[in-house]
């Protein structure tokens, strides 16, 4: 059986496009040390609250 578990990165909308605060790339490496795989990041930018959430899974 596969778990999954989500990230989710805040979005800031700047005239020159979209922001994100946090190192998404770092979030990557530190759940892969863990033993997560990276899936999708899925984009909520049109959301009251934009967001893009990262998917990760591993055999449970």
């Amino acid at each position: 059986m596969r778990k999954y578990t989500f990230v989710s990165v805040p979005v800031s909308r700047r005239r020159e496009g979209l922001s994100l605060p946090e190192d998404y790339q770092e979030i990557i490496r530190t759940h892969a040390a863990d033993g997560w795989k990276f899936v999708q990041a899925i984009s909520f930018e049109q959301h009251v609250d934009p967001r893009i959430d990262l998917v990760f899974t591993r055999k449970d």
